[in-house]
């Protein structure tokens, strides 16, 4: 294609390739927090989406693989219509607009959380061997995406150089939360599983769609659990987060201990959290994408409250009291 006119252009005049003869309007409906951006295609009798997808940034045979393969196994992920991996444009089928996002509630989050809970069983229960493309959790994974708090969200955000004392502490931490991925089940793990992720079909809570896994991996059992229930974008009681992550438990993986369960529950969900000060303080940096930092005081609520029940963690949560000057958004 020529590439003197711009990406947008590009992929309309791909889209009217795979739809020849058929009039469309076409219009931005979103980005996100990655280098995607999303397009909804009107036709005269229904809407597609289509998606710029760079492939050097994003992995879209992995994309089309596991939107086929969980089809195939019976969770709702968007048809695929045409791709272009080369320019790295898709079409697919359009789930609508109404995300978890929209509808959840401090009077409903109990009940759609409840509701989401067979769906990511599902999810768990498929064989990891039937997934080639999909690579493991690796603990240099782990370890590269904690990387991230130190380089974007204390360095670059808050403008903080640790001394080397600090350093080792954080080093130490990160071994210990590293250990705790590997020490659980591992499954095929969405890894963005939250509310602006999961989609109702025609607003139906009863059709729910996935969208946007193509970062899984083969990883922690409690990982995509804790991403739902401990959301960045949405925060509720303590108390009741871990009632359902025990409902949970009890009502799928019975066989794994209350202790371990929920262990493995924080210290996994305080990885995800680490990354995500990391990433959200790089989106505003390096991307232009402030509107995330808003979302950074929630997100390190949820790790100080969890080192400060893990001896191992304590000189992390000292760290968050006395130098990160977040201690009163954190208590």
């Amino acid at each position: 294609m020529n590439s003197s006119i711009s990406p947008s252009e590009q992929l309309q005049n791909w889209v009217n390739l795979q739809l020849p003869n058929l009039a469309f309007n076409i219009n931005l409906i979103s980005g996100d927090a990655s280098f995607r951006k999303y397009y909804r295609v009107e036709l005269a009798d229904k809407s597609l989406i289509a998606v710029n997808s760079p492939p050097a940034q994003e992995n879209n045979p992995l994309f089309v693989n596991l939107a086929k393969k969980l089809k195939q196994a019976g969770l709702n992920t968007p048809e695929v219509i045409a791709t272009d991996f080369e320019m790295g444009f898709m079409l697919l089928s359009d789930f609508g607009d109404i995300h978890l996002a929209n509808l959840i509630s401090s009077k409903n989050y109990p009940s759609l959380y409840q509701n989401i809970f067979p769906t990511l069983n599902q999810l768990q229960q498929l064989p990891t061997s039937e997934f080639d493309l999909v690579d493991k959790y690796s603990s240099n994974l782990v370890q590269f995406e904690m990387s991230l708090f130190n380089d974007w969200f204390v360095e670059q955000h808050l403008g903080l150089k640790l001394n080397t004392k600090e350093h080792e502490m954080l080093n130490s931490a990160f071994e210990f939360i590293s250990n705790q991925f590997q020490q659980q089940p591992q499954v095929l793990v969405h890894r963005d599983f939250h509310s602006r992720n999961i989609m109702f079909a025609g607003g139906d809570i009863n059709q729910l769609g996935l969208i946007d896994f193509q970062g899984a991996l083969i990883g922690p059992i409690t990982y995509d659990l804790v991403s739902l229930l401990k959301d960045c974008y949405l925060i509720w009681p303590q108390d009741k987060v871990t009632e359902l992550a025990e409902t949970f438990r009890q009502t799928y993986q019975a066989n794994i201990t209350k202790e371990a369960w929920h262990k493995w529950f924080d210290l996994t969900g305080l990885q995800r959290h680490i990354k995500c000060a990391g990433i959200f303080s790089r989106l505003a940096i390096r991307d232009d994408k402030p509107n995330y930092l808003k979302h950074i005081p929630d997100v390190m609520n949820y790790i100080y409250q969890v080192c400060i029940k893990y001896p191992e963690l304590t000189e992390f949560a000292k760290l968050i009291e006395s130098k990160l000057q977040l201690g009163s958004n954190t208590k």
